[in-house]
């Protein structure tokens, strides 16, 4: 086995994908019961869509 020379190792760099790998790990917890209340997942998307578009377009307004 070769000898490691601890002295002189460096820490790696984690990589240029690591941030788009946390990003696909994302996710979002919905109960059933409230799933099911506001018309199942296409419909839980897409309110969050619109929401954060509200929020970013208010962001926007607020900037300026």
């Amino acid at each position: 086995m070769p000898e490691a020379n601890l002295a002189t190792a460096r820490v790696l760099g984690r990589g240029r994908h690591v941030a788009r790998a946390r990003r696909s790990f994302e996710t979002l917890v919905v109960d059933k019961k409230v799933l099911k209340a506001l018309g199942g997942q296409e419909a839980v998307i897409g309110i969050l869509e619109a929401l954060a578009k509200s929020v970013t377009a208010a962001r926007r307004r607020r900037a300026a």
